[in-house]
């Protein structure tokens, strides 16, 4: 049996995992994959969320130990102009900027340090169901590994299991759909010695839509906006339309893109905003994007998550040190979290909605330009920079237990 049971190995499920152990309590993390090597996932951390790795003793050694960049703007493109429509340098004294660590390299790292302070990590371990007591409350898991089945006890289980959650569906809470506009084709490119440098955050505006460029260090990604439910119609265009698009905006891609032959040869995100109509069960929680899906625009799903997991190991770690747990403050603790996270996530997908709305009638219209609101904002003396302060993602700090453990 173990005090906490997490299921699912993203950015929240992992930092919750070690902060947990990292406060001394008994936690094992299932993780269906065999690795941690996923693609076009978030992997933007926030400046507030380097401030909070800090305080635990391990940004620095993340940031000299990870491969990653560094991004000080969001910059939007045109053939005519740059717009900075948000500058993160004044975000922060002591980490200015997002870092662009892929979370191939960020996940490993990190749960290798949860490891470290006795959490056990199950690999390969695919979530089947929910175990309940006699009073019907969730007492744990059930997992398959290589076609074996298991059985955890748990006083808490966190489902961690992402946008299309099992633990949610198995718990028989409903999500609902917010409405997205748009979705993102995926293309990963090797970076050479001699291309152009950017901001690491870059949007590049064509007639038929958005190109978006992120610099991985080794890979550039590259990503096509399109609208949300029109993959068919782009399927028919061909994939010719979006190398020239591409070329279009960013000409030194020219002939770098001649391996792609079909649409199918590029990775389709759904771009989803969804709220679920309750986080808790009694004894289970959810966070990230198993309780709440938010947009790629602004690269804050993963942050959000983090500050999920920083938030609900303050709340948790306390009733943990307690033998037994008391299923109780268990309930209270996951309450509490929803409570005080919830309308902040809420009004951040609000944003979302209004901001995507506004981008998919831009590329109805033809216009490669950011929304007429933006360009207004950005022209202002002064406002990139308090929309980087104003847009931080803070994290609570953590509790003096945590806190005092070694990194």
């Amino acid at each position: 049996m173990s005090d906490v049971v997490v299921v699912g190995g993203g950015p929240g499920g992992v930092l919750l995992t070690y902060l947990l152990a990292r406060g001394g309590a008994s936690v094992t993390l299932l993780e269906s994959r065999h690795d941690f090597a996923r693609r076009f996932r978030g992997d933007t951390l926030a400046p507030g969320v380097l401030e909070y790795l800090d305080t635990l003793g391990l940004a620095g050694p993340l940031l000299d130990e990870v491969p990653h960049t560094r991004s000080d703007a969001f910059r939007w493109h045109t053939a005519e102009r740059t717009w900075t429509l948000v500058d993160y340098r004044g975000a922060s004294s002591r980490f200015p900027f997002y870092a662009l660590i892929p979370q191939a390299e960020f996940l490993p790292w990190l749960a290798a340090r949860a490891r470290a302070h006795g959490a056990e990590v199950r690999m390969g371990a695919r979530f089947s169901g929910l175990r309940h007591d006699g009073a019907g409350r969730v007492s744990g898991v059930e997992y398959t590994v290589e076609a074996a089945k298991h059985e955890l006890d748990a006083a808490l289980v966190v489902g961690a299991d992402g946008r299309n959650s099992k633990v949610r569906a198995a718990s028989g809470l409903a999500a609902t759909e917010l409405g997205a506009s748009l979705d993102i084709l995926w293309h990963a490119l090797p970076r050479r010695a001699e291309d152009p440098s950017y901001s690491g955050l870059d949007l590049f505006g064509t007639p038929t839509g958005s190109v978006a460029l992120l610099d991985q260090g080794g890979d550039w990604q590259l990503g096509w906006t399109i609208r949300a439910g029109s993959l068919a119609q782009v399927r028919e265009r061909g994939v010719g339309a979006l190398r020239d698009a591409a070329v279009g905006a960013l000409p030194w891609l020219a002939g770098r893109l001649d391996d792609l032959h079909d649409v199918a040869d590029l990775t389709l995100l759904p771009v989803r905003i969804t709220t679920v109509e309750r986080w808790t069960r009694p004894g289970l929680v959810l966070l990230g994007d198993a309780a709440h899906v938010v947009s790629p625009v602004g690269g804050n799903g993963i942050n959000l998550a983090l500050a999920d997991a920083a938030d609900l190991a303050n709340r948790l770690v306390g009733p943990l040190r307690r033998t037994p747990p008391d299923p109780g403050q268990l309930d209270d603790a996951a309450a509490g979290l929803e409570a005080a996270r919830r309308p902040g996530v809420e009004r951040e997908q609000q944003a979302q909605v209004r901001t995507e709305r506004l981008a998919a009638e831009r590329i109805a219209s033809g216009d490669a330009g950011p929304p007429t609101a933006l360009r207004t904002l950005a022209r202002i003396p002064g406002f990139p920079r308090y929309a980087g302060r104003r847009n931080r993602v803070e994290v609570p700090a953590p509790v003096p237990v945590i806190a005092a453990g070694a990194p």
